[in-house]
Order: structure tokens, then C-alpha cells, then sequence
């Protein structure tokens, strides 16, 4: 049987949303790396966004003001506008760029705590996590709180950062 501790539930809920967040990220990258510049448009008209895939609809729509025959999504837009697609293509690429555009806009805190030889060390910064594992030294920017541990250890840190987000994890 397994049994979870508060904290032990806490990291793993983490590391299972940071997975997905990476998993997100990475499939947005490849997904807008598809979107071919030169073809997808939006052009913002009377209160909808209009998105286009194929040049030949885009410019049609500009001659006669209509799409034809297309995909109408009400309340889709970022500001609850209505989205007009020329194709099942524009609705994916658009998507796909609405995911890349809110995971920009996402600062993504990588968390890791671990105990080594009775100190915690607690990093926010996977590049500094990684380099600490290879050399076993935390550099000349870290920050030590000694007796600040749940067993009174002393607890080094990354950053400001690494401190804050281990007072919220680990409420004294």
C-alpha cells in the first residue's frame, strides 16, 4: 500500500503539472513550427477575427468582404470575439498558436529538493541544479539558511526565488 504524505502529494501534483506544461510547450513548438507564415493570417474586421490558411480565400475576403463557405466559432476569440476559419487548418493553426502565445506568457518555476550529506538544497533553476550534480558546488550566488530545515538542517538555496517558493511548499 502506498502512503502519501501532504508534502510527498504536493511534489508529486507538481511535478505532474510541470510535465504537462513541458509536454504543452513542446507540442506547441512543433505545432506553430508548421504554421506556414506566409499563409496563415488573421485579419481583426467589425468586432471578429477572421483567420485564414489559404491566400487565394484571404484575398477573396478582402475583395468582397465574405468568407464563403467556412467554420464560425462564437465567443472563441482571447476577448470573446467571434472566429471565422476558412478551413479545418486555419482552427488548428490558430489553436496552436493561442497555446504558444499563453505559454509565453507562463513563467514555468522548475522546483527541486533534495538532502545531501544533512543539508537540504532546494533549486529553481534547472541549469544551476544540473551543474551543482556535476561539480558539487553551488557557486558563488546561493543562499544558506542553517537550522531553517524541518529537522533544523541547513537549507541552501538557488536563488530568491528557490526561498519563496520553499516557504509556500514548506508552511513552519
Amino acid at each position: 500500500m502506498l502512503t502519501l504524505t501532504r508534502k510527498s502529494f504536493n511534489s508529486l501534483l507538481t511535478m505532474c503539472c510541470f510535465c504537462l506544461l513541458i509536454c504543452t510547450f513542446i507540442c506547441s513548438k512543433a505545432c506553430s513550427a508548421s504554421i506556414d507564415k506566409a499563409t496563415y493570417q488573421e485579419i481583426r474586421k467589425e468586432g471578429r477575427v477572421y483567420v485564414f490558411n489559404s491566400l487565394s480565400r484571404m484575398e477573396d475576403f478582402k475583395k468582397s468582404g465574405e468568407v464563403g463557405k467556412g467554420i464560425i466559432k462564437i465567443g472563441y476569440g482571447p476577448n470573446g470575439e467571434t472566429v471565422v476559419f476558412d478551413s479545418d487548418n486555419a482552427v488548428y493553426n490558430y489553436d496552436s498558436n493561442q497555446i504558444k502565445q499563453t505559454l509565453d506568457n507562463l513563467k514555468i518555476l522548475a522546483y527541486k529538493e533534495f538532502e545531501k550529506d544533512g543539508r537540504v538544497y532546494v533549486f529553481t533553476s534547472p541549469e544551476r541544479k544540473a551543474s551543482f550534480e556535476s561539480s558539487g558546488e553551488m557557486g558563488t550566488d546561493f543562499i544558506a539558511k542553517i537550522g531553517y530545515g524541518p529537522n533544523s538542517e541547513t537549507v541552501v538555496f538557488d536563488s530568491d526565488e528557490a526561498v519563496k517558493e520553499y516557504e509556500i511548499r514548506n508552511i513552519r
